[in-house]
């Protein structure tokens, strides 16, 4: 199963944005985000972001995430 990952958008260079997970920095398309903003968080998937969310629902799912990972 694949899923959308919540990540920072911490840079934008035309369509395209960088987001951070981890420790780690990804280049994304934002062609399906309406107006981004650095700072925005998105759910992302691959190299795509498809949809912005609220910071305490991101928060929340990261926490989620971190959560399963430790019970494994």
């Amino acid at each position: 199963m694949c899923l959308a990952t919540p990540m920072q958008l911490k840079k934008i260079e035309g369509d395209y944005g960088f987001v951070e997970h981890g420790d780690k920095d990804y280049r994304v398309d934002l062609g399906l985000i309406d107006n981004p903003v650095v700072g925005d968080w998105l759910l992302a998937h691959g190299e795509l972001a498809v949809s912005r969310i609220p910071s305490k629902d991101a928060q929340e799912i990261l926490q989620l995430i971190s959560q399963a990972n430790a019970n494994h």
